[in-house]
């Protein structure tokens, strides 16, 4: 292969650190230049953990899954693979009226057995009776692209809304009635895999492997440590040949014939592993309409605590719960961050809690920290029946943090792939996946594809 001078990456959350390492990697015992530049005067974008009353909590995503390899393999390789830690036994709910236990055996929401939701209590007579009918249903058509408007065709309105819209939007900060099937590669594997979405997701979890361990995990130290490792890791293997360029915004992106200037910093090539609305501006013509054009949802995450005292008994051993739309005002999502995992329980008993607000058709862009707290903590006393006091709470907004996949999603993604200028990448949570594996594996599929590019 054909080495590059130098390589610019434009984005220091989770895609860029990815892109920088595989990078670092894949150039060792070259000359090549890695220079990795973040706006921000800290790494990691979207995933940050921080102080809350002297415990570290996270801010933004707490896990990732354990069971695709992509996280796991960059923590292995940065040395956190023996001590990733996963969630405790506790178990999730869903508030409808009150607190329902989350029923087993589910695909991503989607039931395999129709018993298993009837004993939850969580979906009503009719409900079940609508779902049934997936049974013998003929094949539904999936062209549409849409998740809800195949769910409601499978089980009506109240599975769609209590367990897949609950779980899935939950996930994405999404409405599923506007969200792209196909971006959800477990759902739509069920639409594709058989006539019957009930049966089909049976066969797949009896296929599962037995005793498959975890599903989710995280370093004992917060997801920020992944961010930390992976840069130190990096600039360890790069010595002399990496930079990390913090508090750097890319103000400049110019082609040049020989490559690119970012910043005046000439380059051979580059990826854009940031937002699709932070790389438009960079960049000119159709594929800056096409960047513009992706819609976001914003979100809020409010951290409080609840005395001991004020924690109810029936509250003990859950994780926390979800929201469906239908009973929606703000809150989305409550974690039970105490007794979702053992390194955060309080020694005074006391219970944080990290309460979610905020998805696509639910604004709170304009609400100050005030009334995001105001909200939280309301309904969330409304919901559990406690009195969370309003002293020490915490508020994270993620602005724009959750591209909205449309309908036909992918179909725009490569069409904007074919209109980028030669030797310029875009990777990041716009494009591909909004979970931790999923954007690690497209910045590292954007390392492999830009130096294959550069090499022909």
């Amino acid at each position: 292969m054909t080495t590059p001078a130098r390589i610019v990456v434009v984005g220091g959350g989770i895609t860029g650190v990815a892109a920088t390492h595989r990078l670092t990697e894949l150039t060792a015992g070259s000359d090549t230049e890695i220079v990795l530049l973040e706006t921000e005067h800290r790494l990691g974008g979207k995933i940050k953990t921080s102080s809350f009353g002297g415990t570290l909590v996270d801010e933004g995503a707490d896990a990732f899954l354990i069971r695709t390899p992509h996280a796991v393999q960059l923590a292995t390789d940065v040395g956190l693979g023996e001590s990733l830690v996963s969630p405790t036994s506790a178990s999730a709910a869903i508030w409808a009226g009150r607190l329902y236990p989350i029923p087993s055996d589910l695909a991503l929401g989607v039931p395999t057995s129709l018993m298993s939701i009837a004993r939850s209590g969580l979906i009503p007579p009719a409900g079940l009776a609508r779902a049934a009918l997936d049974l013998i249903r003929p094949r539904s058509e999936i062209g549409h692209d849409s998740i809800g408007q195949w769910t409601r065709s499978r089980f009506g309105h109240h599975v769609h809304d209590r367990l897949i819209d609950a779980l899935v939007g939950s996930i994405y900060g999404a409405d599923t009635d506007h969200f792209s099937l196909a971006a959800v590669p477990q759902l739509h594997g069920l639409a594709e895999a058989g006539r019957s979405a009930v049966l089909a997701g049976r066969r797949m979890r009896s296929s599962a492997p037995a005793n498959s361990g975890p599903i989710f995990g995280a370093p004992p130290l917060g997801m920020e440590q992944l961010i930390t490792s992976a840069i130190s890791h990096t600039l360890d293997r790069g010595a002399g040949r990496v930079q990390v360029l913090s508090g750097a915004r890319c103000e400049t992106l110019e082609q040049t014939p020989t490559g690119w200037l970012v910043n005046g910093i000439e380059a051979n090539g580059v990826i854009l592993a940031i937002p699709a609305h932070c790389a438009a501006p960079l960049l000119a013509g159709e594929v800056a309409t096409k960047l513009r054009s992706l819609e976001t949802a914003d979100v809020a995450i409010v951290t409080v605590r609840v005395n001991a005292a004020d924690w109810h008994n029936h509250l003990h051993h859950r994780s926390g719960y979800l929201v469906p739309k239908s009973q929606q005002r703000l809150v989305t999502a409550v974690s039970f961050a105490s007794q979702k995992w053992a390194h955060l329980t309080q020694a005074d008993g006391s219970q944080i809690l990290r309460i979610s607000l905020g998805r696509d058709g639910l604004p709170i862009r304009e609400l100050d920290d005030t009334a995001l707290i105001d909200h939280a903590i309301e309904e969330t006393n409304e919901h559990l029946g406690i009195s969370i006091e309003r002293s020490g709470a915490r508020v994270s907004r993620w602005t724009d943090a959750f591209t909205q996949y449309r309908p036909h999603h992918a179909r725009r993604i490569t069409e904007i792939e074919r209109t980028l200028p030669d030797f310029l990448h875009i990777a990041g949570s716009s494009y591909r996946g909004i979970g931790i594996p999923s954007c690690i594996a497209d910045g590292v599929r954007a390392a492999n594809e830009l130096l294959t590019t550069l090499a022909d």
